[in-house]
């Protein structure tokens, strides 16, 4: 059951769609960061040797682990539950659903890469120099397909995510055009 809201401990339809709008567009970088992967750089990657491959991999690894690309990583869910919040609280719970799925399924896609991809990068990482590892053909062969088979699960997932969001502006802005 939705509460009536009160002016001074609601947020405003503004607000809420602000940080919904935020945490949309976290959300789409995120997924695009990981469709990008999918659909141009693992497919790039097929191409080149071993070494380069595992050289490729870590300046990635390293690159990626910035205050730009994790301020879109975890601000999308936290962004997202400030969202469900505000929406419950605004009385808006069509919009509110949408979120909930929006957020849920980009989490399982973050989830994915905590659970999947990353294991895998550490391992590219351990192996330290390419130019030094002794097999490089068995670590890609370790590799290669199963972050693959993650990424298009995390790609998925998060372009979910993102479908949802986008509806729930959606519902919200009509929300805010019937006050």
């Amino acid at each position: 059951m939705t509460r009536p809201a009160t002016q001074s401990s609601t947020p405003s339809t503004r607000t809420a769609a602000i940080v919904l709008g935020a945490g949309l567009v976290a959300t789409g970088l995120v997924a695009g960061v990981y469709f990008c992967f999918a659909v141009a750089i693992m497919p790039g990657l097929a191409h080149v040797d071993d070494r380069t491959f595992i050289d490729f991999l870590q300046q990635v690894n390293k690159s990626i682990e910035n205050p730009v690309f994790f301020s879109c990583f975890f601000g999308a869910p936290i962004l997202g539950v400030i969202s469900i919040v505000q929406t419950r609280r605004l009385g808006t719970t069509e919009a509110g659903r949408w979120i909930i799925a929006g957020v849920a399924l980009a989490f399982v896609g973050m989830l994915i890469t905590m659970g999947g991809n990353i294991p895998l990068n550490n391992k590219i990482d351990d192996a330290g120099d390419p130019a030094k590892v002794a097999d490089p053909a068995k670590l890609r062969e370790d590799v290669e397909n199963t972050w693959i088979a993650w990424n298009i699960g995390r790609t998925l997932f998060a372009t979910a995510g993102l479908t949802a969001l986008t509806r729930a502006t959606h519902l919200l802005a009509r929300t805010d055009r019937a006050h």
